[in-house]
């Protein structure tokens, strides 16, 4: 006797439902990545600075993750997405309020597993985009716009990106000075630092300045 499973992969209506839910489910994908991808770079691994973040984000905020769920986009199961709820510390740029939400697209849940997954109690800053019409966000420049917040051995509180902040303030001076923004004393001591921890503080006072930037749609 032939097992239910043979029996429906042999009934050519149920075999069709399923190339059906599984092509729908190619096409929102294929339709996300290209919205996503091609016409602008902002997940492509190619390096970005601090400017580009604050003038491409839509929202930026920093914040303490309190829930990490990861499930299929809803309404096609077969697209993993990691769904992240921070409670705001300060919102520099985005919707007033106490918690802000977010679905983002992973190829798979061990792409962001381990250090550089989403973890309950972490403190970060990010840069996102507004959610597609397919309700999803994530950093700008991958991991490039997720920001660490943790403490150093004498208490103060540092802030890096997944790569060490490597490359991120490189011509930051030059981009505001070009746009009307120069730096302060302050400011530039931050924009030159060529990579690694820098001061919680000092990093949200040149981003709220940078803020002031035109925006790059």
């Amino acid at each position: 006797m032939k097992s239910s499973q043979d029996g429906c992969s042999s009934n050519p209506r149920i075999a069709t439902r399923r190339r059906g839910n599984w092509f729908a489910s190619a096409v929102v994908l294929l339709g996300m990545v290209g919205a996503a991808l091609p016409a602008r770079a902002e997940f492509l691994m190619r390096q970005v600075n601090l400017a580009y973040l604050a003038q491409r984000a839509d929202i930026i905020l920093q914040g303490r993750v309190t829930s990490v769920r990861y499930e299929g986009m809803p309404g096609y199961p077969h697209i993993p997405t990691v769904l992240v709820t921070l409670e705001v510390e300060h919102m520099l740029r985005g919707p007033q309020g106490r918690q802000y939400t977010f679905r983002q697209w992973i190829p798979s849940r061990r792409e962001l597993g381990g250090k550089r997954g989403y973890q309950v109690g972490q403190r970060l800053v990010l840069f996102l985009l507004s959610p597609s019409q397919y309700g999803l966000s994530g950093p700008i420049g991958h991991e490039q716009g997720r920001f660490h917040i943790l403490r150093d051995a004498r208490g103060s509180e540092q802030i890096a990106n997944e790569f060490g902040n490597a490359g991120l303030f490189k011509n930051v001076s030059a981009t505001a000075e070009k746009a009307g923004a120069s730096l302060n004393e302050k400011q530039m001591q931050t924009a030159s630092t060529p990579s690694g921890a820098v001061p919680l503080n000092d990093f949200v006072d040149l981003v709220e300045h940078l803020k002031q930037l035109p925006r790059i749609e």
